[in-house]
């Protein structure tokens, strides 16, 4: 078993807090590089996915987080209590203690908020460290490290705010784990339109509707209006300490004056809340939208609708109601394998071995282009071929964007997931929730049952996972009841 930071120096994080395997799937797929940086404005979830992590790491990892009072000292005791290790003297002595530990993930929350001296360490660990030890670093701000050089000689990979950012799928689970009604996918759509998936805002919004006992339609203008006071604050403390020139600047940005281009790319590496998107920069929009609340609002741009994908039960992909009618049985086959990788992806080739797989190259090649025509005109069909590459990718993969896919499946393995967690950690309650979600969203045979041969080893996964849920929570409510007996 793993050692691990002890669970009671962990954060608390939000009973309604849901596993995003995708955050933990790049920390871990990036296990290897030497710094791992999570660097995006305060409220991304950075805490969150640093702290899921260190509760389920991939090696042995300990956890710190700094504040303006760390020393180059207090850091090092830190780390080395993490670990277990004596009391290092210096850098070089923590560093020497590391040598024969196995492998090692040292996890730094808040290292923006660090003096120089002890940035200056941090930076120094990365370059000297030896090969055993890798490091997470969560920060608001890229000039923590040089982001940009690390990268560059393979040294650094960054998790920034828009990877952050919750997809339509989680914001889903996440209004489910909040237990409101979020069937709509509508109203996914424009929650996570109007936040740009900035956890934040999109959590709050999805928590007030839980307490005021609404849906999410028009959620975050309520949030919006009912907490702008709280709002003005939370940017307040995120500008103090910073540069009072650049403070200045992001506060004439947010209420919509002009800012030179030198001045918002600084205020983007600094982590304070503006997007580099489409060749320029902007400031985030529910930012922008809380603090211009008494200019005239503009009409908002308009949300792409995510689709709905049924794939338990019989297959079925509709938006707003309107169903996709494939063309071949096959497309609807591609389409549900697509939809059920870890990316929503896959490249031609792997698309042309598991539908073709004993057939001639050339003419399997050109059975699957044939196959992504029509299914670029089934989908073109609901949503138009001008809003279609906002949809799916036809390139060298074929690609999903699951921010705008909804998928039952994906939702039953993350609560799967999340179960499997849970019981792990010994929380009962929260695992018998996720398991009971999965068996409700899983109760119809994947695919109907029609499970072409390229999906067999997913669809006996899922199987074997729905069986283990239901197996538990059959244990559970016997020994429930058992219990009531006896008292």
């Amino acid at each position: 078993m793993l050692e691990l930071t002890s669970r009671a120096k962990l954060p608390k994080l939000a009973p309604d807090t849901i596993r995003r395997e995708r955050i933990s799937g790049w920390l871990a797929d990036h296990a290897d590089v030497p710094l791992r940086l999570i660097a995006a404005p305060s409220g991304s979830g950075k805490t969150t996915a640093l702290v899921s992590y260190a509760a389920a790491p991939l090696h042995r990892a300990g956890y710190v987080t700094l504040d303006a009072e760390t020393t180059p000292q207090s850091l090092r005791a830190g780390i080395a209590r993490a670990f277990a290790f004596a009391p290092p003297e210096d850098d070089d002595a923590l560093l020497a203690a590391f040598e024969n530990a196995g492998r090692c993930e040292v996890l730094v929350d808040e290292a923006d908020r660090a003096p120089d001296a002890v940035r200056a360490t941090l930076r120094r660990f990365v370059y000297e460290a030896p090969d055993n030890v890798t490091f997470v670093y969560a920060t608001r701000s890229r000039d923590v490290v040089d982001a940009t050089r690390l990268v560059s000689l393979g040294l650094g990979a960054v998790l920034d705010g828009d990877r952050l950012a919750f997809t339509a799928e989680e914001a889903t689970r996440l209004a489910e784990a909040a237990r409101v009604d979020a069937a709509d996918e509508r109203e996914i759509g424009r929650l996570v339109h109007d936040t740009e998936g900035w956890a934040f805002a999109l959590s709050s919004a999805i928590r007030e509707s839980a307490s005021a006992g609404r849906s999410l339609d028009g959620a975050f203008d309520r949030w919006r209006r009912s907490n702008a006071r709280f709002m003005h604050r939370f940017l307040d403390d995120a500008l103090a300490g910073e540069d009072p020139a650049l403070a200045t600047a992001a506060r004439k940005l947010f209420d919509g004056e002009h800012v030179d281009e030198p001045t918002l790319d600084r205020l983007e590496q600094r982590g304070l809340f503006v997007r580099w998107t489409d060749g320029s920069f902007r400031p985030y929009r529910a930012v922008a939208r809380v603090t211009r609340a008494s200019a005239p609002a503009a009409s908002p741009p308009r949300a792409l609708t995510p689709f709905a994908v049924r794939l338990f039960g019989k297959p079925d992909v509709r938006i707003e109601g309107q169903r996709v009618a494939w063309f071949r049985r096959r497309d609807a086959q591609i389409f549900a394998f697509l939809a059920l990788q870890p990316q929503g992806r896959a490249r031609r080739e792997t698309l042309v071995r598991a539908f073709w797989p004993d057939a001639d190259r050339q003419l399997a090649a050109q059975s699957l282009r044939s196959a992504c025509s029509t299914m670029r005109r089934s989908l073109a069909a609901v949503v138009g071929y001008a809003d279609l590459a906002h949809y799916v990718a036809f390139g060298d993969e074929i690609a999903l964007n699951l921010d705008l896919f909804a998928i039952d499946a994906r939702r039953v393995r993350a609560h799967l997931r999340d179960a499997e967690t849970a019981w792990a950690s010994g929380d009962v309650t929260i695992a018998v929730e996720h398991d009971r979600a999965a068996l409700r969203l899983g109760r119809e045979e994947l695919l109907d049952g029609d499970v072409p041969a390229a999906l067999a080893g997913v669809a006996l996964e899922i199987d074997a996972a729905l069986s283990r849920a239901s197996t538990r929570t059959a244990e559970e409510a016997d020994e429930s009841r058992r219990l009531v007996a006896v008292s």
